[in-house]
């Protein structure tokens, strides 16, 4: 199967899952503009899940940002256009 031990793979899971948390990942982008291009990556689907664990963690700037990039991405391209 694999060489690595059990004791490597636990820590491997735990770094990952350090790195995900919200307040372990807005660390790692410099300004706003960064934080809104990750964000952009995301579908509307990965926006709403990442939105509940800003909620969770009170990263509420950071929610707000979410909303913005989530908005955009379910609006109809029509309506973005108009408003533009």
């Amino acid at each position: 199967m694999n060489n690595y031990s059990e004791e490597y793979l636990k820590a491997i899971e735990t770094a990952y899952l350090d790195l995900i948390q919200p307040r372990t990942l807005v660390e790692y982008f410099e300004n706003d503009v960064e934080f809104k291009e990750w964000a952009e990556l995301g579908s509307a689907s990965d926006l709403r899940a990442c939105l509940k664990a800003f909620e969770r963690d009170e990263l509420f700037h950071h929610c707000s940002i979410i909303k913005e990039v989530l908005i955009v991405k379910t609006t109809p391209i029509e309506l973005n256009r108009n408003n533009q």
